[in-house]
């Protein structure tokens, strides 16, 4: 499960950043995963918490936000989604296409706490 790994990577910028911004919990998480990332979102929830484990993401929630493959044709400049199509423009039969979305793999956003929040209760 290379989800782990991704997850772990995830984890491990978020820190990274939420240390250079004094922030002490980091509270949720939100991540963009594209159709065709070759990351599945089930395994990557499955992992945030293995990921998480003595992190300052502890508890955090994972929301992930599903981004659909989307296809334009370079002829007729229709766009489609590749996986109900494949590479084929409905519109006009070509096959050159340029893909739009779907590859993503993002953080989006994350939400946390700053030291001095955590330290009053």
């Amino acid at each position: 499960m290379h989800e782990l790994s991704l997850v772990a990577a995830i984890v491990q910028m978020i820190a990274c950043d939420a240390a250079l911004h004094k922030i002490a919990r980091v509270a949720q998480v939100e991540i963009e995963v594209g159709e065709l990332s070759g990351a599945f979102p089930y395994a990557l929830r499955e992992a945030f918490p293995l990921a998480t484990g003595k992190t300052i993401l502890a508890d955090a929630s994972l929301t992930i936000v599903e981004i659909p493959a989307l296809a334009e044709c370079q002829d007729c400049t229709h766009e489609f989604s590749p996986g109900v199509h494949g590479w084929q423009c409905p519109h006009c039969g070509k096959s050159q296409c340029r893909l739009k979305s779907g590859t993503e793999l993002n953080i989006r956003s994350y939400t946390g706490r700053p030291q001095a929040c955590i330290d009053q209760g």
